[in-house]
């Protein structure tokens, strides 16, 4: 025994265990986000089987039952198709196991034959999506996907947090894709959005090499060249890109640090409310009121962790990270223009140099006596071969010009379309932040007022 019991004495007679049952707690407390997934034994009607590799045993399908109704983008370009990402399912085969994604379509367009769409993807095939979409419009601005798991946290890849942060994001992915006036009418989105497992499988097999090799191509450029002086024109839209990222990696940071924080006032919260509690049981005179106050600390404790801790990864730290892959789609769109660019400057230097050097050599009055005859034929012959040469470096030079200005036009529409995207995302994002704190507080701040209203009245 610690001898009278006071809350100075509990504290002390604590504080030999204190750090330890902070970590257990801190796990115990946070399990709720990274448990394992439950099974299912039937799989949901109007969801297309996927294809299954039948090898000693059947696969097995694990159910993720969470609450979707958190962060769903709404973009003003286009309404006439909507998608859901949501019922992830984990398939368990002989050789490999992945997380399948139900995509539900609503399309009210003619190339849509159907008005509602119901089938199931998986990562990789996202990813698929994602590529041929680039490959075919290499001057566009296209959307990012969340990063692959690293392999520090390939044991996390499965958990309720994990797989609820890459459904939101591959739903914002999507709706992106639908919203874009342009990117939305293509035919492998199409196709990923209401092909069956088999037709689906199929279709991928054609392949987009020679459109995949175009692109690679014109990234060669870029990076072969990214060191030449480019337009000035899109030098503010770089300045931009690079300082929006870098403040949106600083600010994903600093909350990593608070959440971490957080978590921890969150536990010691609880122990200090448990500590009120036990300490109103010897202290006759004052116990109901120290038990209000044990049972408020620690109600406002679960506030914290509901409100601001349970949601973080998914409502902000994720959405952080994905507006800065979003922000190197735009640099890499960026720099595919700036590899036009390129072309058109090294084909206009490759043309003035020729046409110095047909002046150069017609300019040549250098007499050679007896060799004169033989040496003015040399001389109209080389003057003939450059008047042939320059005529298709001009056309080059035309056609550079032209890709260029093209692109440019197209870059100039994407990034508007980007500022208008982000200026609603980010204030979306913002928002929702307000409003948690705003419901935290406004539980604090509720329930220490009736606290002090029934401690008044006594």
């Amino acid at each position: 025994m610690c001898g009278r019991y006071n809350i100075h004495t509990h504290f002390r007679c604590k504080s030999r265990d204190t750090q330890l049952s902070k970590s257990r707690e801190l796990n115990g407390m946070m399990t709720d986000q990274s448990s394992a997934v439950l099974e299912v034994s039937v799989e949901e009607k109007g969801i297309t089987p996927m294809p299954q590799i039948l090898l000693n045993d059947t696969p097995t399908l694990v159910s993720f039952p969470m609450n979707t109704n958190d962060f769903h983008l709404k973009l003003n370009f286009r309404h006439d198709i909507q998608v859901r990402v949501e019922n992830p399912q984990k398939i368990v085969e002989p050789l490999e196991t992945y997380i399948t994604y139900r995509v539900s379509t609503k399309a009210d367009r003619i190339d849509y034959p159907h008005k509602e769409y119901v089938i199931r993807r998986r990562y990789n095939d996202f990813i698929w999506l994602r590529q041929n979409i680039a490959a075919e419009y290499p001057d566009r601005i296209v959307p990012p996907l969340p990063a692959k798991h690293t392999i520090l946290g390939q044991l996390d890849r499965y958990s309720k947090e994990f797989v609820t942060c890459r459904m939101l994001l591959l739903e914002r992915f999507l709706s992106r894709l639908v919203a874009h006036p342009i990117l939305t009418e293509d035919k492998h989105l199409r196709v990923f959005l209401t092909a069956n497992a088999t037709e689906f499988a199929s279709y991928k097999k054609r392949g987009t090499g020679l459109l995949r090799r175009m692109s690679n191509s014109l990234n060669t450029i870029s990076v072969s060249y990214n060191s030449r002086q480019i337009d000035f024109e899109f030098d503010p839209i770089r300045n931009h890109l690079q300082g929006l990222s870098e403040k949106l990696a600083m600010l994903e940071k600093v909350a990593q640090r608070i959440h971490k924080e957080r978590k921890e006032l969150c536990v010691e919260s609880h122990q200090l409310g448990a500590a009120f509690i036990e300490w109103s049981s010897n202290e006759q005179s004052v116990s109901a009121a120290l038990s209000r106050i044990g049972h408020t600390i620690t109600a406002n404790s679960s506030a914290l962790r509901h409100n601001l801790i349970s949601n973080f990864i998914s409502d902000w730290a994720q959405p952080l990270k994905d507006y800065v892959s979003y922000i190197e789609c735009v640099r890499e769109t960026l720099g595919k223009r700036d590899a036009l660019q390129i072309q058109y400057e090294q084909s206009l230097i490759d043309l003035e140099k020729k046409k110095a050097d047909k002046d150069k050599v017609a300019n040549n009055d250098k007499p050679i006596m007896s060799f004169w005859s033989k040496t003015e034929t040399d001389k109209e012959e080389k003057i003939e071969r450059m008047s042939q040469v320059i005529p298709k470096l001009v056309s080059v030079v035309e056609a550079n010009q032209e890709r260029l200005d093209v692109c440019s036009n197209v870059f100039r529409q994407e990034f508007g379309l980007w500022k208008y995207q982000k200026k609603s995302d980010l204030k979306n994002m913002l928002t929702a932040l307000a409003e948690s704190h705003i419901q935290y507080y406004q539980n604090c701040v509720t329930s220490w007022d009736l606290v002090f209203k029934r401690m008044a009245s006594e």
